[in-house]
């Protein structure tokens, strides 16, 4: 039975540290991360590591401005909560830049950015 304890408890120690640790990072996106795309997308979507919490999460993109451009209906998909899109107006040839703020169902924070370029179609 000594031997039990001595395999259960680094099990029980190292399954509560992977669940304290859970954040929601960044996956992928489409435009991909410092993508040069043909004309203007009309949605930015992220896929995260973790299912988020929709009430505190959001994507805001900007021009090179520093203008917000988006059309703020910023939203976690219902279908598949890892995945948030905001949607876009036709863009101008330039630069952009996305700015997300994610909180993971177990309320951890994180925030980042990326840019992507549209070009002329």
């Amino acid at each position: 039975m000594q031997t039990h304890r001595y395999l259960i408890i680094p099990l029980l120690l190292w399954t509560s540290l992977g669940l304290a640790g859970a954040h929601a990072f960044l996956d992928h996106a489409d435009p991909r991360v410092g993508s040069m795309v043909n004309g203007s997308p009309p949605i930015v979507k992220i896929w995260f590591t973790e299912e988020l919490e929709p009430a505190f999460s959001n994507i805001q993109v900007f021009d090179a401005a520093g203008h917000e451009v988006d059309l703020k209906d910023s939203k976690v998909d219902p279908a598949n909560a890892a995945i948030m899109t905001v949607s876009l107006p036709k863009l101008p040839v330039g630069n952009y830049k996305v700015v997300w703020h994610a909180v993971a169902l177990d309320t951890h924070h994180t925030q980042g950015t990326f840019p992507f370029m549209v070009m002329a179609p």
